[in-house]
């Protein structure tokens, strides 16, 4: 398939990419399944098993806390229907359960919950990479489209970020209470500087009785 050249440069400032899932089945994965890209290119086309998670965000168009690829999937047996998540350092495990996704009342996805693993199991060692994987609801048409082949599925999208562990998350509020300080205090010394320049500059009315 031919890939969408627009860059995020196209993208107006301000911009947050920040879809419900179920737009990520309806507009995105779905037009993609149906060679119909995005007009801007947000969601690159990245086979994301041939690298490790902290490889990832250099090959996402857009993101700067989670990002989303467009992912094919390959089976880890041939004619088996288990996918191959395995990776040059680790593997994506499914943890939880599937979630539905629906629009109206219409069953239209499947996402499902993994977190990477550093090494291979059953020795692998749990890290804070965590992947949402959304898959059509009629994905099973892929399976027996490629019957005889290592591919599984076309496309599937994957949301990746990263977990903050307890530490990180004590660090963000306390830089975001000290950012707040400053911002306070920037807001009292520019009014304490207006007042001050007002008081110099502006001659009381008593000066032109």
């Amino acid at each position: 398939m031919e890939r969408n050249t627009s860059s995020k440069s196209d993208l107006p400032p301000g911009f947050r990419f920040h879809p419900t899932d179920e737009e990520l089945i309806m507009f995105y994965l779905k037009n993609q399944a149906k060679s119909k890209p995005c007009p801007v290119s947000i969601i690159p086309e990245v086979d994301i098993y041939k690298f490790d998670p902290w490889q990832l965000p250099d090959k996402a168009e857009f993101g700067e806390n989670e990002w989303y690829f467009f992912s094919p999937r390959d089976r880890k047996y041939p004619n088996g229907v288990r996918p191959n998540r395995a990776t040059v350092s680790g593997y994506w495990k499914a943890t939880g359960t599937d979630k539905a996704i629906h629009s109206g009342s219409k069953y239209v996805g499947v996402k499902k919950a993994l977190v990477f693993y550093n090494g291979r199991p059953p020795k692998g060692v749990k890290t804070n990479w965590i992947m949402h994987e959304y898959r059509l609801s009629d994905s099973h048409k892929q399976i027996k489209k490629h019957s005889g082949s290592m591919r599984l599925d076309d496309w599937v999208l994957c949301r990746i970020y990263k977990k903050k562990n307890s530490a990180e998350k004590i660090l963000d509020h306390k830089v975001e209470e000290s950012n707040t300080q400053i911002d306070r205090g920037l807001k009292m010394l520019r009014s304490y500087s207006l007042e001050t320049y007002l008081t110099i500059t502006v001659p009381s009315q008593g000066i032109f009785k």
